[in-house]
């Protein structure tokens, strides 16, 4: 079992909102962020590479309050790899406080025939560090 990939953002003023928080649109944009970086890393996201991920699910949970300024942590991990989509689990935090959970489905797309394809096994072999069956 793997551990879940980490990013880092800095908090910009404009992500907060009129009453002085981290808007909850931003919460998205951050997993994103994650979801982004780790796919980047396994060449998910090269131009030529024939396949490309769909967001096909969002679950997000807001469990704390952020406020700017300040740098969030994103954790990514690949809870489990079905036929053609992958399950994803993420945490957002702001120093030692869990702010935010997210879990997302995302599809295996052909870029060329835009439909869901199967996940072949080099891409399990990629995504295998970070399995993390357990992660909440």
């Amino acid at each position: 079992m793997g551990a879940p990939f980490v990013t880092t953002q800095l908090l910009r003023f404009c992500d907060t909102d009129a009453l002085g928080h981290v808007n909850n649109a931003v919460y998205a944009v951050m997993c994103e962020a994650g979801r982004a970086e780790l796919s980047q890393q396994i060449g998910l996201l090269a131009p030529d590479g024939g396949r490309a991920i769909v967001l096909v699910r969002l679950e997000l949970d807001f469990l704390r309050e952020m406020t700017w300024p300040g740098e969030v942590r994103i954790e990514t991990a690949i809870q489990r790899i079905g036929t053609k989509s992958l399950h994803v689990r993420q945490r957002i935090t702001k120093g030692d406080v869990l702010a935010a959970r997210a879990a997302t489905v995302l599809a295996v797309m052909d870029t060329a025939t835009r439909r869901a394809v199967p996940v072949d096994d080099a891409l399990r072999a990629e995504l295998a560090p970070w399995i993390v069956e357990d992660f909440a």
